[in-house]
């Protein structure tokens, strides 16, 4: 018996050990996983429903699901409503393809080539090809977290690269991001602008980005909200891993700033033609200041007219990088485009289009 005990003591004592060395690289690995999977939920809730596509090839085999340039055979198919599957011809002669069910189509593929069909409703189709013995079954669930998607690329683009809404990629928001915690904690920049919207960035409490958390009238969860920072958080990591050569030089020119009015996203406050929208109309910015509009009231008026009055260049280069400093150092409305956003020869350029630019409405 006490040899017994001898060896149950230690038995347990080796399997504590093991398990106390081995307990930090489990978690790690764990962790591992647990972020893959949260940014994998953070491109669900960022992505609109009908930006997913699958890759059906068609063979004399059968059909096949293109995964990373491997075939994966298919007899059955789960989609999200408003995903497109793409059918692509790899048999080396024309063939038919036919669905019935909740979608009906009948296409006529040639070899190499490609057909995407729509699945707009929740159901089942039934994909055939004459010569093949199995049908593939498609089933189509709901779309992607309806209501509660995000749907960010419609302003930040599917990439992230930005289009009405900011670059997503930004050396000035990953440096934020890091500054604020980054991927030590979900309580950093990225998380704030999500969950209160672009007041945070600009001050502006009518911003064209909305707040998203549920507290603040929004309708992403605590978790939607923390798998979106953990993508974008991605993003800005691989940004300050590989930060972007410096803004290129441009010719001081209305055609360039031009150029560097959408570049800089100004169009998504501005608009494309300077009348306004969530920002005040500014086609008149060559000929007198603009403050109709501007939504924040301590501003000092009296000294902007006065700079404008005196050198409206030098006026509108103080007001692009540090517009605060016309409201005692705190937001104005309008954001702040330092040289990582805007390059010097680039704020010329911009400055030249808004002072010599032809605005007229």
């Amino acid at each position: 018996m006490k040899a017994l005990g001898v060896a149950l003591m230690v038995g347990f004592a080796a399997f504590t050990t093991f398990y106390w060395i081995t307990d930090a690289p489990r978690r790690d690995a764990s962790e591992v996983v647990d972020d893959e999977e949260r940014i994998e939920f953070g491109r669900l809730v960022f992505l609109p429903d009908d930006t997913f596509t699958v890759i059906v090839a068609v063979t004399p085999d059968g059909f096949f699901q293109k995964v990373d340039e491997e075939l994966v055979p298919l007899t059955t198919l789960d989609v999200f409503v408003n995903t497109y599957v793409s059918f692509e011809n790899d048999s080396g002669s024309a063939v038919d393809v036919s669905g019935s069910g909740i979608e009906v189509f009948d296409e006529t593929i040639e070899d190499g080539a490609n057909i995407a069909v729509r699945f707009t409703s929740e159901g089942e189709t039934e994909a055939t090809v004459p010569g093949l013995e199995e049908p593939l079954v498609i089933s189509a669930g709901p779309p992607h977290l309806q209501p509660y998607g995000a749907n960010c690329a419609r302003c930040h683009g599917v990439d992230g690269q930005g289009l009405i809404g900011p670059n997503l990629h930004s050396l000035r928001l990953a440096t934020k991001w890091s500054q604020t915690g980054g991927a030590q904690g979900l309580n950093n920049y990225v998380a704030w602008v999500i969950t209160l919207g672009g007041v945070v960035v600009s001050g502006n409490v009518n911003s064209i980005m909305p707040a998203w958390g549920q507290d603040y009238g929004g309708t992403l969860t605590r978790q939607q909200i923390e798998a979106l920072t953990a993508m974008i958080g991605g993003w800005a990591q691989e940004t300050l891993d590989n930060p972007p050569p410096s803004p290129v030089e441009v010719p001081n020119t209305v055609e360039a700033g031009a150029e560097v009015y959408a570049a800089a996203g100004c169009v998504g406050c501005h608009g494309a033609d300077l009348s306004g929208g969530v920002g005040p109309n500014i086609q008149g910015i060559g000929t007198s200041l603009v403050t109709d509009g501007l939504t924040t009231q301590t501003l000092d008026i009296e000294q902007m007219q006065a700079d404008y009055d005196e050198n409206p260049r030098a006026f509108l280069e103080t007001w692009i990088r540090t517009s605060s400093v016309y409201n005692n150092g705190t937001p104005t409305g309008m954001p702040e485009f330092d040289e990582t956003d805007i390059g010097d020869s680039q704020l010329q350029a911009l400055i030249t289009f808004l002072l010599e630019g032809d605005h007229t409405p």
